[in-house]
C-alpha cells in the first residue's frame, strides 16, 4: 500500500506542570506537520473525540508512580480511532517510567490506533525541581525532534509498518497505582481560587482554597504551576526528607528510551 499525506496531528495529553505538553509540541515540531490540533485531558474530557486514519494521533502523558495518571487513561476511553496512526510518549523526572509506556499503549491499541512508536522521554521532577534539573536540555530536544521526524517517517506508511513487532517495556499486571504522600501546602493565598478552578481531582475547596483534600490530589503540582501569586509549594519535613533520599538514589542520568515499529 502507498504511502499517505500525513496533514494533521492531534495532540493529546494531559500536562499539569506544562513539561508534558512541551515534549508532545517539541516532538510535533520535528514531524513537521502543517497542521496541530490540541486536546488537552488534564481535566478530563467532556466530549468523545473520533480521529480518522489519515491523520495521527500522539499520546502524551506523564508518569505517577510508574503510571499514567488515571484522569487521562478515564478520559481516553472517549477518544476513538479507526486505524489510526499513533506516536505514544510518557515523560518522567528521572526514577523509572515502569508500566506507564505499556499502559498507554495498551489503551492506543484498544480504542483503535495503530502504535508506530513509543518513547519515554526525561524532564526536570515535578515534586523535587532538583532531580533531573534543566531536563529537557538540548540533546533531550534535539531527540525529540528526530523522534518526531521518524515517527512521521513511518506513520504516512503506517499499514504497512504495524505488521512488525513492538515490544513496548512493561509489565502486565501494571503496577499498582498509589497514592503520593506529598501535598502542596499553602501561604499568603488570597483566594482568588485559580487553583480550585483548575485542579485535575477536584482537590482544594473553592470556599476555602488554602484547603486540600488529602484522599483527593495526587500530587501533580499544577496547583503551584498555575497560582498567580505563587501560594503553593511543596514544603516540610517529610518533603525534605523525601526529597534527600529521591535526589540521593536517582540523579544518575538517564537517557530517552526510544522504540519504532520495526
Amino acid at each position: 500500500m502507498a504511502e499517505m499525506a500525513i496533514n494533521t496531528i492531534h495532540i493529546i495529553y494531559f500536562s499539569a506542570t506544562g513539561t508534558t505538553l512541551k515534549t508532545a509540541k517539541t516532538i510535533a515540531e520535528g514531524g513537521r506537520v502543517p497542521n496541530v490540533k490540541m486536546h488537552n485531558l488534564t481535566r478530563g474530557a467532556d466530549a468523545e473525540l473520533r480521529i480518522p486514519d489519515n491523520e495521527v494521533a500522539l499520546f502524551a502523558a506523564p508518569v505517577y508512580a510508574g503510571r499514567i495518571p488515571a484522569i487521562m487513561a478515564d478520559a481516553l476511553m472517549k477518544v476513538k480511532g479507526v486505524g489510526t496512526p499513533a506516536v505514544v510518549v510518557c515523560v518522567y523526572g528521572n526514577r523509572d517510567y515502569d508500566d506507564a509506556l505499556l499502559e498507554l499503549k495498551s489503551i492506543a491499541d484498544r480504542q483503535g490506533f495503530l502504535p508506530v512508536s513509543a518513547a519515554a522521554f526525561i524532564a526536570q521532577h515535578s515534586i523535587f525541581p532538583k532531580l533531573a534539573a534543566g531536563r529537557p536540555d538540548d540533546v533531550d530536544i534535539q531527540a525529540m525532534r528526530e523522534f518526531g521526524r521518524r515517527s512521521m517517517e513511518l506513520a504516512a506508511d503506517a499499514y504497512n509498518v504495524c505488521s512488525r513487532q513492538f515490544p513496548v517495556p512493561g509489565n502486565y499486571p501494571y503496577k499498582e497505582a498509589k497514592a503520593i504522600p506529598l501535598i502542596p501546602r499553602t501561604r499568603r493565598c488570597d483566594k482568588c481560587g485559580a487553583c480550585a478552578k483548575e485542579c485535575p481531582a477536584h482537590a482544594i475547596d473553592p470556599d476555602n482554597p488554602s484547603h486540600t483534600d488529602v484522599a483527593k490530589c495526587i500530587s501533580c503540582a499544577h496547583c503551584i504551576h498555575i497560582c498567580p501569586k505563587h501560594a503553593r509549594r511543596w514544603g516540610g519535613l517529610k518533603y525534605m526528607m523525601a526529597s534527600r533520599k529521591f535526589v540521593k538514589l536517582f540523579s544518575d542520568r538517564k537517557e530517552p528510551f526510544i522504540l519504532y515499529r520495526r
